[in-house]
């Protein structure tokens, strides 16, 4: 006895959906893949060489340009000492001066002796013209006018610095001398800045920085006593050999339009340098290693594909690294992306950063 029809209908329904089933998953299976499926995205800096500087680094002193020590000229005793550290003084103002009594008898001596002299000149002169005396005293008793003179100039060139007066407009620094003391001819008294001549800081640099330097480059100076103010600069001198200690070398730079100082505040420079390099900038980003100066970089061709490559690095500046050897004008450089790259593969640019866009000090 045959089964009823009606007993088939159901496999043959269930048998239908499979077959559906698996030709649809077959199908979905041989999709073929869009062709950037597997491209990584990332940004690249179409690069140019331009000229830039490294920038050079140092912490100084302010000192004023001109600072002179003061003394008297004579040994003695002081009398009064005028002014004290720090006060302004004006040019040709008496600071101090010495007990003048040895000093204004010497000149006395000296005047007396001179006046004694000339009326031995006078008699002896009187008695040539009688023929009475010869020519050899009248020479001799020149000479005695001759050096009596000097003698009076002598005693009140030293009366005269027996006062110490300021040499121009400007500031006592220090005071070495007290009222009643016993001084030394030379002996410092004061220590005396030049108003007039500015101030300047004097740093200390390293043989590697300072062959890069030239008279009148540009500084930005920043004191810690005025935080968060920036003053401008130039390179007043370089000193010609290093110091013994240091070995590094002194430069001096000179502060423009300067607020009120004081010498010995801190400062802290960054000079310029005139003599530039022709350089590649990129970001840090870029950087796939770095070691020293050497480092590497993704770099497109024209089929995009990223290929890795060896670059020297020349200094730091900021978020940018300086290429001096490896790259040339037009390289694409990965600047992000980078690290998700694998030497050869093809890559998809999303994005073009211009290399203006780079905030460098360097230039």
């Amino acid at each position: 006895m045959w089964p009823n029809k009606n007993y088939f209908r159901p496999v043959a329904a269930a048998s239908t959906t499979l077959a559906v089933l698996l030709f649809t998953s077959l199908t979905i299976q041989a999709a073929p893949e869009p062709a950037n499926a597997n491209l990584v995205p990332v940004s690249v800096m179409s690069v140019q060489h331009q000229p830039y500087a490294k920038p050079v680094i140092a912490s100084g002193v302010v000192r004023p340009v001109s600072e002179q020590t003061l003394a008297f000229k004579v040994a003695g005793f002081v009398d009064k000492v005028l002014v004290k550290e720090g006060q302004f003084v004006k040019k040709g103002q008496p600071l101090a001066l010495l007990v003048l009594d040895e000093i204004d008898a010497r000149v006395a001596k000296a005047t007396a002796v001179l006046d004694d002299a000339q009326r031995q000149l006078e008699r002896i002169t009187t008695l040539k013209g009688r023929q009475l005396a010869s020519d050899e005293r009248g020479r001799q008793a020149q000479t005695s006018v001759q050096i009596a003179q000097a003698d009076l100039k002598i005693a009140q060139f030293n009366r005269k610095y027996a006062v110490i007066h300021a040499p121009a407009q400007g500031r006592i620094l220090t005071r070495h001398i007290e009222a009643n003391e016993l001084v030394q001819s030379g002996q410092t008294a004061f220590v005396f800045a030049d108003e007039n001549q500015g101030w300047s800081v004097r740093l200390s640099v390293a043989d590697v920085d300072v062959v890069q330097l030239q008279l009148g480059d540009k500084a930005q100076v920043q004191l810690d006593a005025y935080a968060g103010q920036f003053f401008s600069g130039k390179i007043r001198e370089i000193a010609g050999r290093s110091d013994a200690t240091s070995q590094t070398f002194e430069v001096d730079v000179l502060l423009e339009k300067a607020p009120r100082l004081y010498s010995g505040l801190i400062a802290h420079t960054r000079i310029t340098p005139s003599h530039k390099t022709s350089l590649v900038a990129i970001p840090w980003s870029a950087l796939m290693e770095a070691n020293g100066s050497h480092a590497s970089v993704y770099v497109l061709n024209q089929q995009s594909v990223a290929t890795l490559r060896n670059v020297t690095l020349a200094f730091l500046d900021g978020d940018n690294a300086l290429v001096s050897l490896g790259l040339s004008d037009g390289d694409k450089v990965v600047v992000k992306g980078g690290p998700y790259i694998i030497d050869g593969a093809h890559i998809s640019v999303i994005d073009e950063v211009a290399q203006s866009a780079l905030q460098t000090s360097a230039k």
